[in-house]
């Protein structure tokens, strides 16, 4: 009884020693501790609401500039940041090309054949496997370290598959990419050189509910003409307006006021947006070059 006691009282001594003082523990404990608190962070992770796992890959769900985000990494590396309004939605899309990126891996797929192309219809770039579409590069699909270039951001994701996938040589050509072209109205004369002042922004399109209504200087609304509004250059001015997403650029002659939607630094008829690839996405990041009267 006297020896189960003093044991008792030792133990007790010992944990109040080792509490106060931090007295050095065996290199066993040490070993064991550093395990136990490995596996905790390990499951800390797990558990963590704003990642998921599959595997070879994993999304990590966060904020980007005000918007929902959910960046994918493969291998580790990351890959592709899907952009919303709502966090479900976006790692939805995440986790479409995960579980797709999940069976390459095991069926052990070529990597030569990853490749970009572009989509004349939806008038994106494309990332595809032997010429089935994975993923589209634009507003909503970006690279996560981003060129602010849709197509420099396609390559690079596609090459960053085609290393991580099977080491692969990286590739620096894009199937049917449309060619920079500069679309002008009828008639230029009396427009200064290329030299004007230039201006980036956010563009808007804008058509059928304002067809054949009067415009700001008087004249009648063509949703098909090559027109724009603008809130302060003169009515008559002509402007160069390049897609910054895919090179395309078209010149407008400004014939109404507008937008008067904070942000955005020109309101592009129907047919000019159609002309650079803008209307499908409904706005998009231009470049505004002053061209003169």
């Amino acid at each position: 009884m006297h020896t189960k006691t003093w044991n008792n009282a030792v133990r007790s001594a010992a944990t109040i020693i080792l509490g106060v003082t931090g007295l050095v523990v065996a290199p066993s404990v040490r070993a064991n501790t550093a395990n136990i608190s490995e596996q905790n962070q390990t499951l800390a992770v797990r558990n963590n609401p704003t990642t998921q796992e599959f595997l070879t890959t994993r999304i990590y769900s966060h904020n980007w500039q005000n918007q929902e985000a959910a960046t994918l990494h493969f291998q580790s590396i990351p890959l592709i940041t899907f952009l919303g309004n709502d966090t479900t939605e976006t790692t939805q899309r995440a986790e479409k090309l995960a579980r797709r990126l999940d069976q390459l891996h095991q069926q052990q797929a070529d990597a030569s054949k990853f490749a970009v192309k572009w989509n004349e219809q939806t008038e994106e770039y494309t990332i595809q496997y032997d010429q089935e579409d994975l993923i589209a590069i634009n507003d909503k699909t970006i690279l996560p370290d981003t060129t602010k270039k849709e197509d420099v951001d396609a390559l690079q994701a596609t090459n960053r598959l085609r290393r991580l996938m099977g080491n692969a040589e990286p590739i620096n050509i894009i199937a049917n990419k449309p060619e920079p072209k500069v679309l002008e109205v009828a008639s230029t004369a009396g427009v200064k050189g290329s030299g004007g002042r230039v201006m980036r922004g956010v563009a808007s399109w804008y058509g059928p509910g304002f067809h054949g209504r009067q415009t700001a200087n008087g004249e009648r609304f063509n949703q098909n003409a090559l027109t724009a509004a603008h809130r302060s250059l003169p009515f008559g001015t002509r402007v160069k307006v390049t897609n910054v997403r895919n090179g395309r650029s078209v010149v407008v002659r400004i014939n109404d006021r507008g937008p008067f939607t904070g942000g955005r630094i020109i309101d592009l008829a129907a047919g000019a947006a159609q002309a650079i690839g803008l209307k499908s996405s409904g706005v998009g990041t231009v470049n505004l070059q002053v061209l003169g009267r």
